[in-house]
């Protein structure tokens, strides 16, 4: 299927507006498949399905069945902490701060935490604007600084949390089910004894399975951009250093698929309490029907406990393309999981 797009209005007529996401299209493609009719509304970014006279729609990767109030939790993920935490599910330490918040604050919420810290925006995507393993002042008001660059709104808002030391996993599910379980590995390269970094991100980049934002690509092209010499300046490395065969250099601290990491499927080796925990947690938030939860844990394959494991995020809108198209792993079948819970009537006729 080629590349599908949104659309807006305008005073020449009906323009191009942007590709859809590679999730919501593969909803598309697996439709077509159970003879499912879809349509994209002109002029908005919702898609609408017809089955059986019976319409629903989906906007990204967020179904109608999710309510307002799920989507008010999620987007703001100081509340979706508080929510979790009530629930008795551990989640980072961390306190969520606005542009008003004065000095003072800042200076004890800095005291207070036990580095290092992790700075974000409270209602940002993709990894941008994040900033790990913060350990000095300055480097945490410089971090503050990036974060609420993320957002022109006036009561934005930025969390600072403590980091927490472990493995990181994208759980996607529905109420009912875990769906898919990937174990996300910031992006990296892994010496031959002659290639320069350089070189070495450029033959990444070469791989079928990454592309640029907006193509129909599971993974992304890893950027040499500031935020990637820094990284690198940090680990007494540049550019053009030439690893030696074997050693794996990370070029980036986040983890997220969209700045150049890898996604490995690993759904089959988590232990039953992951399924667990993670059922909880969506069933914490009120209305949420799909989810991707940012999970973070020791040991995944071994029985969690209170102090083993952090939930850092919920996701009401993830991309779900990687569970189809991991960089290593089995197919999971995640858009048609989202399309069964558009019409569950769709499953049973199976």
């Amino acid at each position: 299927m080629p590349k599908l797009v949104y659309t807006y209005f305008s005073p020449k007529g009906l323009m191009v507006s942007k590709n859809l996401s590679n999730s919501s299209r593969l909803v598309i493609v697996e439709a077509e498949k159970h003879g499912v009719k879809w349509k994209i509304i002109p002029g908005t970014q919702i898609v609408t399905l017809t089955y059986k006279g019976i319409e629903r729609s989906y906007y990204h990767q967020l179904p109608s069945s999710t309510t307002a109030i799920a989507k008010y939790a999620c987007n703001n993920k100081k509340i979706t902490s508080n929510l979790l935490q009530q629930a008795g599910i551990t989640v980072p330490r961390g306190f969520r701060i606005r542009r008003e918040s004065d000095g003072d604050f800042l200076d004890t919420v800095f005291e207070y935490l036990k580095k290092p810290l992790v700075v974000k925006p409270s209602n940002g995507s993709w990894g941008d604007e994040v900033s790990v393993n913060i350990t000095t002042k300055k480097k945490y008001l410089e971090a503050i600084e990036l974060a609420f660059s993320n957002s022109n709104k006036k009561h934005a808002g930025v969390i600072i949390e403590e980091m927490f030391a472990g493995n990181e996993y994208r759980i996607l599910l529905s109420r009912e089910k875990v769906i898919g379980i990937l174990n996300r590995i910031p992006a990296n390269v892994v010496g031959d004894g002659e290639s320069s970094i350089k070189r070495l991100i450029a033959t990444r980049n070469k791989e079928d399975i990454r592309g640029t934002k907006g193509s129909d690509k599971s993974h992304l092209k890893i950027c040499i951009d500031k935020s990637l010499h820094d990284y690198l300046t940090e680990q007494g490395l540049n550019i053009s250093t030439v690893p030696k065969k074997g050693k794996q250099i990370f070029v980036r601290k986040v983890s997220n698929v969209s700045q150049g990491g890898e996604a490995i499927d690993c759904t089959d080796i988590a232990h039953p309490s992951v399924i667990k925990i993670a059922l909880k947690a969506i069933r914490t938030i009120p209305g949420l029907s799909f989810a991707g939860i940012d999970f973070m844990t020791k040991d995944i394959s071994k029985k969690q406990t209170k102090n083993s494991y952090v939930i850092i995020e919920i996701n009401d809108t993830p991309g779900f393309d990687i569970h189809d198209y991991p960089y290593k792993g089995k197919n999971r079948h995640a858009a048609r999981e989202f399309l069964y819970l558009i019409f569950p009537e769709l499953k049973q006729n199976q």
